[in-house]
């Protein structure tokens, strides 16, 4: 161990970083163990790969079959809705271009 103590601190910042502002000590999962690299590259590899299916729409062509509500959660997250979600909640147009 190079720096001792360090992930430690880092997680316990990552728990109490907003508690000054009224909210809860942030929980972790996995039994708050430090996972290695190779765990870590594989929910990057996940994550890219679903984000890829929506913006591709491919995700809304594989969820035909599914709950109504869960096809409009889709549809409202694909590529050509990205843009306009982005601008939801200020209530700007989004830039023409």
């Amino acid at each position: 161990e190079q720096l001792p103590g360090t992930l430690e601190a880092i997680r316990e910042w990552f728990r109490t970083y907003k508690i000054p502002d009224g909210k809860p000590p942030n929980k972790f999962g996995l039994d708050e163990k430090f996972m290695d690299k190779l765990y870590a590259l594989d929910v990057i590899k996940e994550c890219n790969h679903a984000w890829k299916e929506l913006i591709t729409g491919e995700k809304e062509r594989k969820i035909s079959g599914m709950d109504e509500g869960v096809q409009k959660l889709v549809r409202k997250l694909s590529k050509s809705n990205l843009l306009s979600l982005a601008f939801e909640d200020e209530g700007d147009a989004p830039p023409t271009f």
